[in-house]
């Protein structure tokens, strides 16, 4: 006996051995993990019995945001509790779409793009009416609609309800934090919902949408849009706003809806070519490549590092003249995965050759570090083309696995641990500069394109593009430029 309990108590020593060798030779992992990825405790609090307890749980759950975000500063974190404490005396006649609302303006509090409500419910929840919207340079845009509302595609949105586009988005941009051309973006969710239009005080009704447009005829006229309820048994993927632009069918749309372009295959620009898939890269001509990742993550079963360096291995260094990296439609991932890759691509040029980067509001989190990396490895080849990227060059991002859940309502709040600086860097100024960003990081200064090239409706609608039509131009032989 004493033999076995000596043996059980060497594999226990040997287990803690084994498991301080490990610690120690992956110690940078595990702090990381504790100091940035937190496991979030959800709420156990009992059955509510009414909407108002319902409601008070939720929102003394959202007060444990604090225990795990940073982004927020002293007086943030005073306006945040100030905002949940008037809610809670609403409690009892809160709406879910009021709450929803309420819990958004409370966060957006932090003004840091990744600490924000998740806009999931505004897509997938609220009832919406029948049209979708972006903004281009020259105006609010319905894009695609159902197909009773065929003849609004295309129409310019001059009013809604007794305001301007311009007005209702100022107004919106109190539930989104983060940078302005992002909170404009995003807010066309809560555009497309009568319910949330209403609870924002907004709307005249939750189930119509009253908009004065100038069609594609040029005729202005004010239309009622009624709101429709959202299939409640459906599983809707999550959404973002770019998604809107594609030349096919959005998930649910089938034939019953009406878009701006129909396109496919080689008919469509390339950042609209193939856009259901997460990587696409092409040959160009002069001697150029064209690159569109999307989420910087492995998906369905491709690597994302391997789809990197698939492109890389069709060029001998020196090859390239240009090289086009369209970061337009890429809200981020991990940016580790693409390290390799940006240090690389730079050696694939000529000695005159350019590194095109394209960004766009809906560049965010590791497609702005992506920005960056290309624009520092790149140095003066380096040409930033398009719209302003969705953030500032400081941000606080990162995240445990777990979501920051609302026990009742289901709402998500995503919460930011980690500070990034992609302007100067944040190693040994700042404390809770992220681990990654000490190993990785550099001093990219401004990440303001270089080149501002922002589209009409009428440049979308052509089927074209304006910034690959300058690129081209720019790379073609003096020949063959365009006048």
């Amino acid at each position: 006996m004493k033999l076995f309990f000596k043996i059980i108590g060497g594999l226990f020593l040997l287990f803690l051995v084994a498991s301080a060798v490990m610690a120690a030779m992956n110690w940078q992992m595990v702090m990381q993990i504790v100091r940035y990825n937190p496991l979030v405790i959800p709420a156990m609090y009992g059955e509510p019995a009414d909407l108002q307890e319902a409601n008070e749980q939720d929102l003394k759950f959202a007060r444990k945001l604090l225990k795990y975000d940073r982004s927020f500063s002293d007086e943030a974190e005073t306006k945040f509790l100030t905002q949940l404490d008037a809610l809670n005396e609403q409690a009892a006649t809160l709406s879910k779409a009021e709450l929803y609302l309420g819990v958004a303006r409370a966060v957006a509090h932090a003004d840091n793009g990744h600490t924000n409500l998740s806009t999931y419910p505004l897509y997938s929840e609220f009832n919406h009416a029948n049209v979708k919207f972006f903004w281009f340079a020259d105006g609010l845009y319905i894009v695609r609609a159902h197909n009773m509302y065929a003849d609004l595609v295309g129409a310019r949105v001059t009013g809604i309800g007794n305001k301007t586009p311009e007005e209702i988005v100022g107004s919106l941009s109190q539930y989104l934090g983060g940078a302005a051309n992002f909170r404009r973006l995003y807010a066309t969710f809560h555009l497309e919902s009568p319910q949330m239009m209403h609870a924002a005080g907004l709307a005249a009704s939750p189930d119509a949408l009253q908009l004065t447009v100038i069609d594609r005829t040029g005729q202005e006229r004010d239309v009622a849009l009624a709101a429709v309820s959202r299939d409640a048994s459906l599983d809707v993927p999550g959404r973002r706003p770019f998604v809107t632009l594609q030349a096919i069918p959005m998930d649910g749309e089938g034939d019953d809806w009406t878009r701006t372009l129909n396109l496919t295959g080689s008919d469509a620009p390339l950042y609209l070519r193939n856009s259901d898939e997460n990587f696409f890269w092409t040959k160009l001509d002069n001697s150029g490549v064209y690159i569109r990742p999307q989420l910087l993550l492995n998906r369905d079963d491709a690597v994302l590092v391997e789809q990197f360096e698939e492109v890389l291995g069709a060029f001998s260094d020196g090859e390239l003249g240009y090289m086009v990296v369209d970061l337009r439609w890429s809200p981020g991932g991990d940016y580790t995965q693409v390290i390799d890759f940006v240090k690389s691509a730079p050696e694939k040029l000529s000695a005159d050759g350019r590194l095109y980067i394209v960004t766009g509001p809906q560049t965010f989190s590791a497609a702005i570090v992506m920005t960056a990396f290309l624009k520092y490895y790149g140095g003066e080849k380096s040409v930033i083309i398009g719209e302003q990227n969705g953030d500032r060059e400081q941000f606080w991002a990162e995240r445990g696995p777990l979501p920051f859940e609302l026990p009742n309502s289901g709402f998500s709040i995503n919460y930011s641990t980690g500070y990034h600086d992609w302007a100067n860097g944040c190693a040994d100024r700042h404390e809770y500069c992220f681990t990654q960003n000490i190993i990785h990081e550099v001093p990219a200064g401004s990440l303001a394109p270089d080149v501002m090239i922002a589209p009409t409706f009428a440049d979308y609608a052509s089927g074209g593009d304006l910034i690959m039509n300058y690129i081209l131009s720019a790379q073609a032989p003096p020949d063959q430029e365009s006048d």
